[in-house]
Order: structure tokens, then sequence, then C-alpha cells
């Protein structure tokens, strides 16, 4: 039994050293001690980093989910806030239409008197498919003319002025804006409209012009083979189209030579203008403006 005690023991312990007070047996335990508290170090060490990581995704996803509300909120309130402007020029639009009642002592005033002498200003309405009643739509428009008798670019024609019936318009800086440095014409709202152009060109050979988009996509041409034509003759040359337009969109006319062009540019000679004719809406359906 002796033998096969002895036979179980480690290597390293001898007779000698299972001693209560045996140095090399507390050394051995201290070691052992060390080794498993530094195990525990590193097991804590992770937890805690792997804690630390968990809470900073859960954060991470909070503050994007705190993000995407107040992107819902901000829609929420800029819808309210167009539906409010709407409202408010409606209310403003009736109170121009509303009468005032008569002041008379009493409440003996006839109200069959009262309909027959009152004058009201209505607008106008259409009666829709469903029976719905809606305003009758509006078109939006602008025309540019040239302010003298000859000129001569160098490419792009931009000696153009408002036509003065535009003042008296509805169509503002809301709508379009010209630029008079340039020539050049900003959609300022997008929309289908109809676009059309008419140049009055001096001189004989092959006469041309392109409306530009944005000064790189020729939209419309129009092209006319003088060669019968003198030196002061002229020749008027007018396109049209319809075009989708977005907002910001640069129109200009410009002619296919950079040099030796001359155009006759009066008010009924040389002008260019757009029509506002409807909308898109997010399916690409055109709608009434």
């Amino acid at each position: 039994m002796d033998h096969e005690s002895q036979s179980l023991k480690p290597a390293f312990v001898t007779d000698h050293c299972i001693r209560e007070n045996c140095p090399n047996c507390v050394h051995l335990q201290r070691r052992y001690c060390v080794y498993l508290c530094a195990m525990c170090a590193v097991f804590a060490f992770i937890n805690m980093v792997a804690l630390i990581y968990i809470l900073g995704q859960q954060n991470a996803n909070a503050e994007s989910d705190i993000l995407n509300q107040l992107h819902v909120l901000q829609a929420r309130i800029e819808n309210l806030e167009a539906i409010n402007n709407r409202g408010l020029s409606v209310a403003t639009e009736l109170h121009d239409d509303s009468v005032d009642l008569p002041a008379k002592e009493g409440n003996d005033f006839p109200l069959s008197e009262f309909l027959k002498e009152r004058r009201v200003k209505r607008r106008v309405f259409k009666k829709g498919s469903k029976g719905k009643r809606r305003h009758k739509p509006k078109l939006t428009g602008l025309q540019v003319v040239g302010f003298q008798e000859e000129h001569r670019p160098n490419g792009t024609f931009h000696k153009w002025e408002y036509a003065d019936w535009f003042f008296k318009s509805i169509a503002d800086d809301k709508h379009f804006k010209l630029h008079f440095g340039n020539g050049t014409l900003e959609v300022m709202q997008p929309g289908l409209y109809l676009l059309y152009s008419q140049i009055t060109l001096k001189g004989n050979g092959t006469q041309g012009y392109h409306v530009m988009r944005n000064d790189k996509d020729p939209i419309l041409a129009c092209y006319s083979n003088n060669m019968m034509l003198h030196e002061e003759d002229k020749t008027s040359c007018f396109t049209m189209g319809m075009f989708k337009l977005d907002k910001r969109d640069i129109i200009s006319v410009k002619h296919i030579s950079t040099s030796g062009v001359r155009a006759v540019f009066t008010s009924n000679a040389s002008f260019f203008g757009l029509v506002r004719l409807g909308r898109f809406n997010k399916r690409g359906v055109v709608l009434a403006v």
C-alpha cells in the first residue's frame, strides 16, 4: 500500500517536502496563487473590454435611432408648415372675397334685400370628375427680347431684357431669373415647359443656333442655308419644343459659329421664352400647376 501511494506522488515532491513547514511546498503554493490571480485578472480584463464594446454598440444604435426619429420629426414639421402656408393663402383669398354686412339699426333688415344688392367677387372653380371643386390652373411664363439694332456676339447671344408684360404677370424671381451679364435664363421651379426661340440673323451662308441647357445639352436647334442672300439681308429662324426642366437649370441661346455673327436684336425680331405647363409627381406623371 505504501508503495502504491508513493508511486502516485508528483515527481518533484520528495519525502522530505511533504511536511507542513517545508519551504519548497510554501514556495510552490505561492507560485500557484500568483498564476491563479494572473489568470483571473486576464479573464476580468477580457470581460471588461467585451462589456465596454457591447455598451458602445448599444449607444451607437441608440444614437442612430434618435437621429432617425429627428429626421422623421423634421419631415413632419416641414409638411405641417407647407399645409399651414397653403391654409394661410386660401384664408387670404377668402378674406378678399368677403362681404361686409350693411350697418342698420335694429334687426329688421330683410335678408332677401341684402342678397339682391350685394356684389361679391367670386373665384373661378372648375368641377372635376369626382365632384371636387378646384382652382382653375394658372400658367406661368416668361419672355426675353433683344434691345438693340444689331448684336455681334462671340457665340452666345446675351443682349436680352424682360418683355414689358412680364412685370405685370404673376411670374417673378421665384419662377425665373435672367442673368443680364451673360444672357442666361435660370429656371427656379421644376416642371414641364414649352420652350420657344426666334433669332433674326444677317448675312449669307449657313446660319443657325442652338438652345442650350446648362451650356452642354443642345435641346433645340435651328438652321437656315441662305446662299442666295446678300450680307445685309435678314432671315428669321424659329424653333420650339416641350422639355422637362429641373430646378436651377440654365437656358442660353448660342450661335453655331463663334465669330462673324450678326443678328437683328430688336424686340420683334429676336426673342425666346418659357411657359410652365405642368409639374411632375413622384411617379413621373404630369400634373396641372
